[in-house]
């Protein structure tokens, strides 16, 4: 069969073993009309004691089909325990870390990735009616998480309908931890109250399929991480660090930089003769770096699309929308946001790279927006010995982080505890990189979530939904 030829003979061999079928799921029937008509304005307002997120509208948008008829069984890990007591060190190689046998199939399968990181989502505010949109083995949010308001009223987590918030919610370092509040995470509603001069209460609000249909679809469709945390409980840029350095090099907020001789993971692709690209139309890597078009290696929108029809991308590809605008960072239209990574996507499975793709699709962090998990507290230290990173042990909240690619598992859903140097990993995995410093050395590179030991069950996924109303409610208050 044709399929065959995309197939690394590694992965070849798993055919051998027994499968396991699955049960088809049948198709739901979708308006591809206005979705707001799906929307019940009652609900807005949420009782004071809590509630869990409700079912999904009737008539969303339509759900994957039938499963794999292979699968093979996620293997265990026989280094997490190494990994966890942070045991390795810069410099540790990836069949140190993790297995030859696991980097090897992912190096012999994924020949591209293309890292989506988009904007200040937390995985509730965005994803938080998923348990019941058929993925009940991801955690709802409970029926008793609340916060309290300025004014000691009790919160509880509502459905937005807008997806246009007006409001910036404190996201920096000092914010992140008083939201986190020592693990009690009922912190959102007054740090947002107190950085907005609102009351708050946008905070503490969640979307469902009705309204961001193509990013459940993803959701559900492929391979999801429920434990994926911000690497940093702060803003933007120590996170996006953390992804390119393995370290916030002792930056706690935006509009600090690294140290110029700090290594990077543009170094390391370098060294190692791996081409990689950054692309935008608004500030490369999230403002991350102060690149500006003259720089080596950044290109546009359009030619980052234009290269990924044409089979032309580099083996590693960074691609960020426009701040305020498609990289989903409020008061941005979030739909708009949405719909710039559906055609992000729906390139990616047109191209003649797709059989070899993997797309990671994330939040660098929660934007100051609710989640009810309590972060990690002991995360490796990146440079043990060294001041600037002694203090960054706690992790920021969870953000949503979904891998897309053909050899993604199916409807998966991780529980592996992460952050965003698992993404530098998995680049590091696929291409032969070492560690850049003890943090990612000991990060999991998203493994789970990828089966090499079957044929590819998304090479040919189901269609995704069309994008609804980009059309903000009641004039962009957001609910808050």
């Amino acid at each position: 069969m044709i399929w065959l030829r995309s197939i690394p003979a590694a992965a070849l061999a798993g055919l051998v073993g027994a499968c396991t079928s699955a049960r088809d799921e049948p198709l739901r029937a979708f308006d591809a009309g206005d979705p707001w008509a799906l929307l019940d304005a009652s609900v807005v307002d949420a009782p004071a004691s809590g509630h869990a997120p409700p079912a999904a509208a009737e008539g969303g948008p339509p759900r994957a089909t039938a499963g794999p008829a292979c699968v093979t069984p996620v293997a265990a890990d026989l280094y997490a325990g190494a990994r966890a007591a942070c045991l390795f060190s810069m410099g540790a190689t990836p069949a140190e870390t993790l297995g030859v046998e696991v980097t090897g199939s992912a190096a012999s399968a994924i020949k591209n990735i293309i890292v989506v990181m988009k904007e200040n989502r937390s995985f509730d505010h965005l994803l938080g009616a998923l348990h019941d949109d058929g993925r009940p083995e991801v955690e709802p949010i409970p029926a008793d998480y609340s916060n309290l308001g300025p004014y000691g009223e009790v919160v509880a987590p509502f459905r937005q309908l807008d997806p246009c918030i007006r409001h910036d919610p404190g996201h920096q370092w000092y914010e992140v931890h008083a939201q986190i509040d020592h693990g009690k995470m009922d912190g959102f509603v007054r740090s947002a109250a107190g950085s907005t001069r609102t009351d708050g209460h946008f905070a503490l609000s969640y979307y469902t399929p009705a309204r961001l249909g193509f990013y459940y679809w993803l959701a559900r469709t492929y391979a999801i991480n429920d434990r994926h945390f911000a690497s940093v409980a702060s803003g933007t840029s120590p996170n996006r660090y953390f992804l390119f350095l393995g370290t916030a090099d002792g930056v706690e907020s935006t509009g600090g930089y690294p140290d110029a001789s700090t290594a990077t993971l543009f170094d390391a692709l370098d060294h190692a003769g791996v081409t990689w690209h950054a692309y935008s139309d608004g500030a490369l890597l999230g403002g991350a770096f102060d690149w500006t078009r003259s720089h080596l290696n950044v290109g546009d929108f359009p030619a980052f699309l234009r290269q990924l029809d044409d089979g032309t991308l580099p083996q590693v590809t960074f691609v960020d929308g426009v701040e305020n605008v498609t990289d989903d960072h409020p008061p941005g239209n979030l739909a708009e946001g949405e719909a710039w990574t559906r055609e992000i996507y729906e390139h990616a499975v047109a191209s003649k790279l797709w059989p070899g793709l993997a797309i990671i699709w994330t939040y660098d962090e929660a934007g100051g927006f609710f989640d009810h998990v309590p972060p990690p507290t002991s995360a490796c230290v990146a440079r043990p010995g060294n001041r600037k990173d002694t203090g960054f042990r706690e992790l920021g909240p969870r953000v949503p982080l979904v891998v897309i690619s053909p050899y993604a598992r199916p409807g998966y859903a991780s529980h592996v505890v992460q952050e965003h140097t698992a993404i530098t990993r998995f680049i590091a995995s696929v291409f032969g990189l070492p560690a850049l410093t003890s943090r990612d050395a000991n990060s999991d590179a998203l493994m789970d979530l990828f089966d090499f030991g079957c044929p590819p069950a998304l090479l040919a996924p189901p269609p995704s939904p069309r994008p609804g109303s980009t059309a903000c409610w009641s004039g962009g208050f957001g609910g808050g």
